[in-house]
C-alpha cells in the first residue's frame, strides 16, 4: 500500500496479504549463512598459516642453536643465520 512492490499482491518478499513470505526468505538466509561461513573460513585459514609460519621459524632456530652448541658452526655463522631467519 505505501511502498510499490512490497504491498499486497505478492511482489518482492511480501506475501499476498503484505506479510513476509517465508519461502522467499530461505534463499536469502542460505546466502547469508554461506557468506558468514566463507568469512569465518578465511579468517581461520590466515590464523593457521600464521601459526605454522611461527612454528617452522622456531624449529629452524632450535636446529640452529643445536648446531652451534655441537660446534658444527662458529659464532659468526650462527649470528648471521639467526639474523637472516628473524627477518
Amino acid at each position: 500500500m505505501f511502498c510499490n512492490g512490497f504491498g499486497a499482491g505478492g511482489n518482492g518478499f511480501a506475501g499476498p496479504y503484505g506479510e513476509p513470505n517465508f519461502f522467499m526468505m530461505i534463499p536469502m538466509m542460505i546466502i547469508l549463512l554461506m557468506v558468514v561461513y566463507l568469512i569465518f573460513k578465511t579468517v581461520n585459514n590466515k590464523n593457521l598459516n600464521y601459526a605454522n609460519a611461527n612454528t617452522s621459524l622456531s624449529k629452524a632456530i632450535i636446529i640452529l642453536d643445536e648446531r652451534f652448541a655441537k660446534g658444527e658452526i662458529n659464532e659468526e655463522e650462527y649470528l648471521a643465520k639467526k639474523n637472516q631467519l628473524q627477518r
